[in-house]
């Protein structure tokens, strides 16, 4: 293979990874931790029925590593709309919070949920109105019955800006 054939090899290859990163993020996918890791999620069975403000849950080293490289950006936006939550509650292997961000009830919000079987996080941010997805995974499990209800409210005031994979290292349209 000749110098020019090399560099094209290169060049195709550093181009498929790219595009692979596009659409598989290696953050994301790094953000997973497999059970009994210290990156496992685990530890927030400990949380339940404490309230996240008050225990400093947002502050917890593991979720915020994990909550920063899902939402990236929206992080801080995140943070504030859980200033008036929920205790921390748990069915079955999900644990999962809810809460809004006074006086803006209803136009700023967020939910958490973690799946502690499959050690995923999916969280739904609402800003000004406009609902933005996130998720470790593509697939959510069934959610608990007050977090769809909290959903389904905001899609129906609200307006939904999108679904945004971790798995997906695109920037929001």
């Amino acid at each position: 293979m000749n110098m020019t054939n090399a560099n094209a090899l290169r060049l195709l290859l550093g181009i498929t990874v790219v595009l692979g990163c596009s659409f598989i993020s290696c953050n994301a996918a790094a953000s997973v931790a497999p059970p009994g890791s210290e990156r496992s999620l685990i530890f927030l069975e400990n949380a339940v029925g404490q309230y996240p403000r008050q225990s400093g849950l947002w502050d917890h080293a593991v979720l915020h590593r994990r909550l920063a490289s899902l939402l990236g950006k929206r992080l801080p936006f995140f943070r504030s709309n859980m200033w008036n939550t929920t205790a921390v509650a748990q069915q079955g292997n999900l644990i999962f919070v809810t809460g809004s961000r006074l006086p803006l009830a209803g136009h700023d919000g967020a939910v958490f949920v973690a799946d502690l079987r499959r050690d995923t996080l999916w969280v739904w941010v609402m800003i000004s109105g406009r609902l933005f997805e996130y998720r470790e995974r593509p697939t959510q499990p069934e959610l608990p019955a007050e977090v769809a209800l909290f959903l389904d409210n905001w899609r129906a005031t609200g307006q939904s800006a999108g679904y945004y994979p971790a798995l997906s290292a695109l920037p929001p349209p």
